[in-house]
């Protein structure tokens, strides 16, 4: 049977309110009780790579999903009292409920926004102003074993910065080695000199990329970068024939927005508990 393994991805900084569809720590608290229920094992984005690289046998990654999510704010790692919708609880704290829980073995990688500056800007236009997005957790995130810090460029070529591009366009305009030095190149360097995370994978702000980037500037500099691979948000699960600079995710509030969308999105993968692989 051809191994496929889905890679789900949410964003902390949905919260328009306390319900699955319109809050991702509803829907990842969720999720994971369905994941456990199924009897899927969390696999970290490491241990696909080294399946799909050949290191690891298929046995190792059967039957598993990966978890990552993308910005990197506080509401990943810390919990937050939203000013309109309350009390929230972190991913980082949500993950580990779920593993003290369960006894599950449990994994995230939390793709991030590098910039400092374009941090404080974005704190204050896309969420409250408060200081909740600098990057004082996340070498204690990494330590934890629980999850880890990965590259979502320098300043995700956002309108706040970058008034001539939109969602649409976003990394398709990023098309020369000027632009993608400044969006990945200096953010590795940050990453894994100035905050020593070893980083080693890339997220594609809204999941695009122009022919450049993906074809010859990642193939060509990712070992000098020290990065793996790249990950889109293409809904399809990741198998060997998937390109190593275009990596797949399912992407919650895209993807699919409710319980039963989600179950059966893990359904399609064969349940382990109910003998379907």
């Amino acid at each position: 049977m051809k191994i496929a393994v889905p890679i789900l991805t949410y964003h902390s900084n949905n919260v328009m309110g306390n319900d699955y569809h319109n809050n991702d720590h509803i829907a990842l608290a969720h999720d994971l009780s369905v994941i456990h229920r199924l009897g899927f094992k969390i696999i970290s984005l490491s241990t696909l790579l080294d399946w799909y690289q050949g290191r690891l046998p298929d046995q190792e990654v059967a039957q598993s999903v990966v978890l990552t999510c993308d910005d990197g704010s506080w509401f990943d790692y810390y919990d937050i009292d939203h000013p309109h919708f309350g009390p929230q609880r972190s991913f980082f704290n949500i993950i580990k409920d779920y593993s003290h829980t369960t006894g599950d073995q449990v994994h995230l990688s939390s793709f991030v926004i590098v910039s400092p500056d374009g941090r404080i800007v974005l704190d204050q236009t896309c969420l409250a102003g408060n200081g909740w997005w600098t990057d004082d957790w996340w070498q204690e995130a990494q330590k934890s074993g629980l999850m880890s810090i990965e590259n979502h460029s320098w300043d995700h070529n956002h309108i706040a910065f970058h008034q001539n591009v939109n969602h649409d366009q976003s990394f398709k305009t990023v098309d020369n080695q000027k632009q993608c030095d400044y969006q990945l190149r200096q953010s590795q360097t940050y990453l894994n000199k100035h905050m020593v995370l070893s980083s080693c994978y890339f997220a594609y702000p809204y999941g695009n990329f122009s022919d450049y980037l993906k074809n010859q500037y990642l193939p060509e500099q990712a070992r000098d970068l020290g990065l793996e691979a790249a990950f889109t948000t293409e809904a399809r699960a990741v198998t060997k024939d998937c390109q190593l600079w275009a990596m797949p995710r399912f992407v919650c509030g895209e993807a699919w927005h409710t319980s039963d969308e989600f179950e059966r999105i893990l359904l399609s993968f064969g349940s382990p508990k109910k003998g379907l692989f």
